[in-house]
């Protein structure tokens, strides 16, 4: 999961004894920060999913085969799943079966869609979407299915207004500017949408269509945004599409790093290593995978070598994390590693925050599962 923004988010609970957490922050605008409070728990428990803005949590048990509910206040409404069921995950542990759902104010924008095909829109689509838009759309799938979602138009200010997805493979994407963005395929049974827009120009917006893949017409990891090859300005925001029929863009080498293999035709890898005194951030080895027919993207995203400038590692029942200097603003530039390990290897971690306050979309910090640095592939979502 990758975090950013000042909302606070949810309790995370990992799916095995080891709980990471990657912090990285841009060139520019710092904030607060954040600090966390870690506690080792049964592997037979979700933990507490948490109480939502403007929402009710009814339940008090949080172990496998534990059902709770949500409601809202008057003047909002629940969109999601309103009762969540503790699960035995596909790997190990136990997990809610959907993501905590959220309370929208009546007549506001967004929505919860289900079914095996459907269209979502900016507002007023295809005139242009309003000032300080905040929409939310969850589409939810049966367990076991996995969401595509396919862009037909999409028109935003660019590094301004933004579209966020999360319910991916990789961490949230988030999408801007005036290029048709790829395919996106859910990793879960999920998809949650979210647009905001600030307080100066319009466009024309976005209009995607989502389809429901059943598990057995769709085995993907997924389809991941390439970064941005331009350091000189905050595009931290994702929109470079995969290329036509066999061949995936070039996704370029790592600042600081090596890639090994110059064939991107699909079914083709790659492999990526950094220079001495600096860490692998994201996968060594990506693959050409064809999306469409037309269409091929690589498996995931260039990997960073970065320095390890703090961050530590941490055993015990619980403590606690911070950003650097917290409360006082975080430095710029910072590249934070913490890895949680419980001393039972049959116990789970699960992680509350008290404080997140992060440059929006500019400054994350990623939770993921196990203590190997950077791996995409482990990276938890909720």
């Amino acid at each position: 999961m990758r975090l950013s923004g000042f909302m606070l988010p949810s309790p995370i609970v990992s799916t095995g004894s080891i709980l990471a957490l990657w912090f990285t922050t841009d060139f520019a605008v710092s904030a607060q920060g954040f600090k966390a409070i870690y506690e080792v728990l049964p592997s037979h428990t979700c933990g507490n999913p948490g109480v939502i803005p403007k929402g009710i949590i009814h339940g008090s048990r949080y172990n496998i085969g534990d059902k709770i509910r949500y409601s809202c206040m008057m003047g909002y409404i629940l969109e999601g799943h309103a009762v969540l069921t503790c699960i035995v995950s596909p790997g190990s542990g136990a997990s809610w079966d959907f993501p905590a759902p959220f309370c929208r104010a009546e007549g506001a924008c967004g929505g919860t869609l289900r079914g095996t095909t459907g269209t979502i829109t900016s507002p007023h689509f295809p005139s242009e979407y309003e000032n300080n838009a905040d929409c939310t759309w969850s589409i939810l799938a049966e367990p076991g299915d996995t969401i595509a979602l396919i862009f037909a138009d999409f028109q935003l200010e660019d590094r301004y207004d933004f579209l966020e997805i999360s319910g991916t493979e990789a961490p949230s994407v988030w999408l801007t500017g005036m290029n048709l963005p790829s395919p996106v395929i859910s990793s879960k049974n999920w998809l949650r949408l979210h647009f905001t827009s600030d307080s100066n120009h319009r466009r024309k917006g976005f209009s995607a269509q989502y389809q429901v893949k059943k598990a057995i017409e769709l085995k993907s990891r997924g389809v991941k945004m390439l970064q941005s090859k331009d350091t000189n300005h905050k595009n931290t925001a994702l929109s470079q599409g995969g290329m036509a029929a066999d061949i995936c863009p070039d996704p370029g080498i790592p600042e600081n790093g090596k890639r090994i293999g110059t064939d991107f035709q699909v079914g083709a890898s790659i492999q990526f290593s950094c220079d001495d005194s600096y860490v692998l951030h994201g996968s060594k080895s990506i693959t050409c995978q064809r999306v469409t027919e037309t269409l091929a993207a690589w498996s995931d995203h260039r990997p960073n070598c970065r320095t390890r400038t703090c961050g530590s590692n941490l055993r015990g029942p619980k403590g606690f994390i911070t950003s650097p200097n917290y409360p006082v603003q975080y430095e710029n530039n910072a590249h934070c590693v913490w890895v949680i390990t419980a001393a039972d290897p049959a116990k789970v971690i699960k992680l509350s925050f008290e404080e997140f306050d992060l440059e929006r979309g500019y400054d994350t910090l990623t939770v993921g599962d196990g203590g190997k640095i950077g791996d995409t592939r482990r990276v938890l979502y909720v």
